[in-house]
């Protein structure tokens, strides 16, 4: 009986160490399927236990962004509002221009303005008088139109006269513009600062300080900012420049393709045209000096006539002189 007890007993220790065994494998399985259940569905990467972060993960956890995240968000947000700035560029242009019809394209001028809703910068006009070494009339015009009407103008001034010349120019200021706006705002963001640190100080060795360094930004922000204002007025409004000259007669479309022999004609007639406008000048010369030389001639025939009797009554006097008995 008693030994029946013991195997009994036996039994039963050894089931007891049997079922604790298997407790704690199973606990043990319990918990580590955790970290490989997380790393199969929520991580394409693999999770270090020791070091406690994800190595190649295409997800990182939100903490994570939290540190040098911040300052890779602010590049890409300024990058992303570079690109999307529209381009910055200034047009400018200049056309040489001759009429036989000065006043006239003049007054088109006007018209262009009212039909672009352009405004003239600056004008001249010389060589009024007909007469003077300055014979025809000049005119030149700085013009500021609107960008969105500047190919239209520019395309209309054939109305004014035959386009002897022209040029045109387009700057891209993009680039220029964006550095001097982040430099503003740079400067405009220490002026709260410096105006935060003026309000909490507490000597007047600070507020010295303080004060010359605002000055100083502030004086970047006015400089800065005209600059801006000014490069936008120019991209707002592009400058068109037009020199209007007053001709006897509109300059003959040449073609570019020329034989030899219609060169030399072209040559042969061009010396012509020289002698005929010479002997033309000459000939108006005569008749607008006609007055002068007329008056230049009696003067001269007066002189003459003095000159004459003079003379003679230089000779009378000199024969009256001659002793008889020689």
């Amino acid at each position: 009986m008693k030994k029946i007890f013991a195997v009994l007993l036996a039994f039963l220790l050894i089931a007891a160490l049997l079922t604790s065994c298997s407790g704690a494998k199973t606990s043990d399985m319990a918990t580590e399927p955790a970290y490989g259940l997380y790393n199969a569905e929520s991580s394409t990467g693999d999770y270090d236990r020791d070091e406690g972060y994800y190595e190649d993960t295409a997800e990182a956890p939100a903490d994570a962004e939290s540190g040098m995240g911040v300052s890779t968000t602010s590049a890409q947000n300024a990058s992303n509002n570079a690109a999307s700035m529209t381009e910055k560029i200034i047009y400018t242009y200049y056309a040489s221009i001759e009429t036989t019809q000065f006043d006239t394209s003049v007054d088109n001028v006007s018209q262009l303005l009212k039909q672009y809703g352009a405004f003239i910068q600056s004008t001249s006009i010389s060589g009024s008088s007909y007469y003077s070494n300055t014979r025809y009339r000049t005119a030149e015009y700085v013009i500021r139109v609107p960008v969105g009407s500047y190919t239209s103008l520019t395309e209309s001034l054939d109305i004014l006269g035959n386009v002897v010349s022209e040029r045109s120019n387009g700057e891209n200021i993009t680039t220029q513009f964006i550095d001097t706006q982040a430099r503003l705002d740079t400067y405009e963001t220490e002026e709260e600062r410096l105006l935060a640190m003026l309000e909490k100080a507490d000597t007047v060795e600070d507020m010295i300080t303080i004060e010359s360094r605002l000055s100083d930004v502030r004086y970047q922000i006015e400089s800065l900012t005209s600059q801006l204002r000014n490069w936008q007025n120019q991209v707002d409004y592009s400058t068109v420049t037009l020199e209007i000259r007053e001709v006897e007669e509109l300059s003959a479309q040449v073609p570019a393709q020329r034989t030899y022999w219609e060169r030399m004609w072209d040559g042969l007639a061009s010396t012509f045209e020289g002698i005929g406008d010479f002997f033309k000048q000459l000939f108006m010369f005569i008749v607008v000096a006609l007055p002068v030389l007329v008056i230049l001639g009696i003067i001269a025939v007066i002189v003459l006539v003095t000159l004459r009797a003079s003379k003679k009554r230089k000779a009378r006097k000199n024969s009256n002189n001659i002793d008889p008995k020689e």
